[in-house]
């Protein structure tokens, strides 16, 4: 009867060996988006229109913000504007290094500081490299009293891990 316990040991502690092996798989897929990235973002000329605006009516301009993936699932978003506040959201794993994100910013004007409306952002991403992803983002744009004003216009996005 001894030999027998002791037989059966190794066989468990292969076990707990292999799904703890299988575990920290998915989550180091999972972390693969934990971070801060450069990114650039180009509105492309099918989604500049009267309803969806290219920033400075022009499609395609480079346009860097910083995303901050937190470990517990939030999302930082901030951008070089002065008529933008940051960002606030939430990122999900989606399997096969694809995310998605959603956030919200506020929209100021700029010369009386005002808030005249927010930004609420759907990211779709996909990791394609240790320090690289890319992105195809919608936006709603809502007005101060939070009516929507345009849906589901398009950015695509490149980013780069902040090291």
């Amino acid at each position: 009867m001894q030999t027998r316990r002791f037989t059966q040991l190794p066989g468990l502690a292969l076990a707990v060996l292999l799904t703890l092996l299988v575990g920290s798989v998915g989550a180091q897929d999972s972390s693969a988006l934990v971070g801060t990235w450069d990114v650039i973002l180009r509105f492309p000329e099918s989604s500049c229109n009267n309803a969806c605006s290219c920033p400075g009516n022009t499609p395609d301009i480079p346009i860097p913000t910083l995303n901050t993936f937190l470990e517990h699932h939030g999302m930082l978003w901030s951008a070089g504007a002065l008529v933008v506040g940051p960002g606030h959201g939430m990122w999900e794993y989606l399997g096969d290094n694809q995310f998605t994100a959603r956030f919200k910013f506020f929209i100021f004007d700029l010369t009386t500081g005002f808030l005249t409306g927010n930004e609420a952002v759907t990211k779709d991403i996909r990791v394609t490299g240790p320090d690289t992803f890319e992105a195809t983002s919608t936006y709603d744009l809502f007005d101060a009293a939070g009516n929507p004003t345009a849906t589901g216009c398009i950015i695509n996005e490149t980013a780069t891990r902040f090291q």
